[in-house]
């Protein structure tokens, strides 16, 4: 049997409620377009869950990096999985993690063995989002339809990590369209093996795993999924993360490595590497990835998208034949200034967002204008430099309602 030993909670790059924004004040106007803090709030009802639902994965292509890039995937369609659901605002979950943002569950494999019901709690601090720590339930696994004895087995142990005192960040902020960041992690599992066979009574193990990740933006652009009430395709704009994870386990019985032949019996291996890769679309107000993809040792392994993020609910859509609007932009070349008008077509805040050529974003203008014909003034900073820039008006829902381009030619 191949190895089967990982833990495969929902990742917080798709595993976590994260939003990675475009809407932020820039500092300077080179600033890149960033992810801060205040971006990952969630709500306080403590009865709030984050869906995610898996998708078919068939004829998915991977995404390619690069600056101001189109992903179009309105053609994918949702599998048969039920939706993993993320528990958000958990104020003091068993008394043991009182810090906790959010908790969702996991799947332990050991082996041909599922433990389930395992809990990772997450946290947003001031500087990073990390986890706060975890719960491994544990368990006792008959090892009888294996070596054909009643008592042997394999007990797993329950355990309770808190890593407050060295949080393991996913990402510090403020994240831009250029950031990197790795972390190191190491988790232990101790257990008892009984096999009388080979005169094995409760003998002390562990299963030590070494996980290195390594979180890149690696681009941005518009991201268009298929609107699940029907309509319409959804553009977002969005920043695509690669995450990739590099895992080594390692067993161990009674003080030294395990025997290969015991650790084959149980379909595992000693000091098997495993190589996963998940790419993550996230967009502004959002909890978490709009779109995620993860492979595994060089296979597709899941593809699935959000269904409620806290901010920004998809399912809550109007359902409009047409979002897109037209907009008229002037004078184009622009000498630092100009006019976009628009029919807008509801009361809640509107967003303009500027982008230079490298994806950098220069410019963010509220629209607070009530709903009907808009004629908005727009005031270049005056630092700009001459040349082509792109913008994206979204509505309160973080979608795209309107994208184009203007040359920028201030007189000498």
């Amino acid at each position: 049997m191949s190895l089967v030993l990982m833990l495969t909670p929902s990742k917080m790059t798709q595993k976590l409620y994260l939003s990675l924004c475009f809407v932020c004040l820039l500092c300077s106007t080179q600033a890149q377009i960033s992810l801060t803090r205040n971006d990952f709030s969630v709500s306080s009802n403590r009865a709030d869950t984050i869906l995610t639902q898996g998708m078919q994965r068939k004829g998915f292509q991977l995404p390619k990096g690069g600056n101001n890039q189109f992903w179009d995937y309105s053609s994918l369609q949702d599998s048969a999985v039920a939706p993993s659901r993320f528990v958000t605002s958990v104020e003091n979950p068993f008394g043991i993690f009182p810090n906790s943002t959010g908790v969702y569950t996991a799947t332990y494999t050991f082996g041909p063995f599922r433990v389930n019901n395992n809990y990772q709690f997450e946290r947003y601090a001031d500087d990073g989002y990390s986890i706060q720590g975890t719960i491994f339930a544990g368990g006792r696994f008959s090892l009888r339809s294996f070596t054909g004895f009643a008592t042997d087995s394999v007990v797993l142990f329950t355990k309770v990590d808190n890593y407050s005192n060295n949080p393991l960040y996913y990402y510090k902020f403020p994240l831009t369209a250029t950031s990197k960041q790795t972390w190191r992690y190491r988790n232990v599992i101790n257990f008892q093996l009984t096999v009388a066979l080979v005169g094995l009574t409760r003998a002390p193990g562990q299963v030590v795993t070494n996980e290195f990740k390594r979180d890149s933006t690696m681009g941005w652009g518009t991201l268009r999924m298929r609107n699940p009430k029907g309509g319409s395709a959804l553009d977002f704009a969005v920043l695509l993360v690669e995450t990739a994870e590099l895992s080594r386990d390692s067993f161990y019985l009674s003080g030294g490595p395990a025997p290969g032949l015991l650790l084959g019996a149980l379909g595992l291996q000693q000091n098997a590497v495993r190589r996963n890769t998940s790419y993550n679309f996230y967009g502004a107000r959002f909890a978490t990835a709009i779109l995620s993809a993860t492979v595994r040792n060089d296979t597709l392994a899941r593809v699935t998208r959000s269904i409620n993020p806290v901010r920004g609910l998809v399912t809550d859509l109007p359902d409009v034949k047409e979002l897109s609007v037209q907009t008229k932009l002037y004078p184009n070349p622009s000498p630092g200034e100009f006019y976009l008008e628009f029919d807008k077509t509801e009361a809640a805040n509107w967003d303009l967002l500027i982008y230079n050529t490298q994806g950098q974003m220069v410019g963010l203008e509220r629209i607070s204008a009530p709903s009907g014909q808009v004629k908005q003034h727009i005031q270049l900073k005056p630092t700009l430099s001459n040349g082509t820039y792109f913008y994206h008006l979204l509505d309160q829902r973080s979608l795209i309602r309107s994208s184009g381009s203007f040359l920028l030619v201030k007189s000498e």
